[in-house]
Parts: C-alpha cells; sequence; structure tokens
C-alpha cells in the first residue's frame, strides 16, 4: 500500500533555445561531430578509410584534379553516413521501441544510400588510383598518363 503514496516520476525536458552565436552554433556542430565519432562504428569506419586513402593519395602524389575527385568520392559517403545516422534517430524517436513497416523502409532505404555511397566513393577511387598503382606495380599499358 505504501507505494500507492508514491508520485509518478516525470522527466522534464528541456527548453529548446537557439544558438545566440555563430560560435555557440559551431560547438553544436563539433559537438554532433564527436556524437558521430563516438557513438556510430560505420562513421569511424569511413573516417579510417578517410584517412587511408588520404595517406595513399599523399604516397602517390595525386595532381590537384584527382584530389578533387577524391575528395567528393570520400566526403560523398560520410555525408550519407551521417544522413543515415540522422533518418535512424528520427524514425527511433517517432516509433520507440514498436515496430512499423514505414520505419524499416525508412532506415532500410535510408541504408542503401549508404551503400550508394560507398559504391560511389570506391568507382570513384579506382578510376583515380588504378594508373597510380599501375605504374607502382610496374604494369605500363595504355592507361598510364
Amino acid at each position: 500500500m505504501g507505494s500507492q503514496n508514491k508520485k509518478p516520476i516525470i522527466q522534464k525536458r528541456k527548453a529548446y533555445k537557439r544558438n545566440k552565436t555563430f560560435f555557440a552554433a559551431l560547438f553544436n556542430a563539433f559537438n554532433g561531430i564527436w556524437i558521430m565519432i563516438s557513438r556510430e562504428r560505420n562513421f569511424r569506419i569511413h573516417i579510417v578509410i578517410a584517412l587511408l586513402v588520404l595517406w595513399v593519395g599523399i604516397y602517390f602524389h595525386l595532381s590537384r584534379s584527382d584530389w578533387l575527385w577524391v575528395t567528393v568520392g570520400v566526403f560523398f559517403a560520410i555525408v550519407a553516413e551521417i544522413l543515415n545516422t540522422i533518418i535512424e534517430a528520427i524514425v527511433d524517436l517517432t516509433v520507440g521501441d514498436r515496430y512499423d513497416d514505414l520505419a524499416k523502409l525508412a532506415k532500410d532505404v535510408a541504408a542503401a544510400g549508404v551503400v550508394f555511397a560507398v559504391f560511389i566513393e570506391f568507382t570513384i577511387l579506382a578510376i583515380i588510383l588504378q594508373p597510380y598503382f599501375w605504374v607502382w606495380l610496374g604494369i605500363h599499358n595504355l592507361f598510364n598518363y
């Protein structure tokens, strides 16, 4: 009977407030990057791949235009992973613990977007790095510059 006298615990939600300065907004953006690094395994994998590509590009002395394409490919995949995380968080917030076919659809399509972006990234990397690797391996053909 003593449990009937207890008041229910109500969580107080934090009030929404806009960033008052540019630096507050910038701090929140960096906080978002930290959240992605600390919570999202796949994001960390993308970062490791980006660092590996950076090392390979420096090693092969990529041209300016090659760097442009490599950068576009790498960041395309990273941005896709960020958008996937946003969609997953919104869906989870909306449906909670219950199963919903539309929630599954949204999450699966968002994940497919990441797979597609990674496919594009690796295609760009293969096209750009192929001649460098062949020269490095001593293979000479019509496609080398």
